[in-house]
């Protein structure tokens, strides 16, 4: 199901499948079901924080529309590809006050940089699970290829 920004609410890391940590203001946040990992830097990482911590995503869109329009559009698609993407979901929880978010603060001061990047490159490794990929004949770890048979 494709989601679009506008139709989220207050969002939260979509555990157990993703987990996320914070790197020297660096996000790096894995989907442990796709194999996928996102690197979020600048903007991108401030409203990852945001989110996560209950601050409402179309609020801030609103809010980085009266600084600047681009700034709104790409927070929208930055939320839809990460809900789409299986790290964020919706929760129920209550909104956080807007005047604590750092993305609005950090735009209010000039930034204008949403870094937000994604990788395939280790999927293969991270989707691998070597105490149980065996094979008598193959030996320890066997990868399965599409076809279910050791590669």
């Amino acid at each position: 199901m494709v989601v679009a920004a506008a139709d989220i609410g207050i969002l939260e890391v979509s555990t157990p499948d993703c987990v996320a940590n914070d790197f020297d203001g660096e996000i790096v946040a894995l989907n442990l079901s796709s194999g996928v990992y996102w690197s979020l830097r600048d903007l991108a990482a401030a409203l990852w924080r945001d989110v996560t911590s209950g601050h409402n995503p179309v609020a801030i869109a609103d809010r980085l529309a009266q600084i600047n329009s681009n700034l709104a559009h790409e927070s929208h698609l930055i939320i839809a590809n990460l809900v789409n993407a299986g790290l964020l979901r919706p929760c129920g929880t209550s909104p956080v006050a807007l005047e604590g978010s750092e993305t609005v603060a950090r735009a209010e001061a000039g930034e204008i940089a949403f870094s937000v990047e994604s990788y395939e490159d280790m999927k293969d490794l991270i989707l691998a699970d070597p105490v149980h990929d065996t094979e008598e004949h193959l030996g320890w770890p066997v990868i399965r290829n599409d076809n279910g048979v050791g590669a």
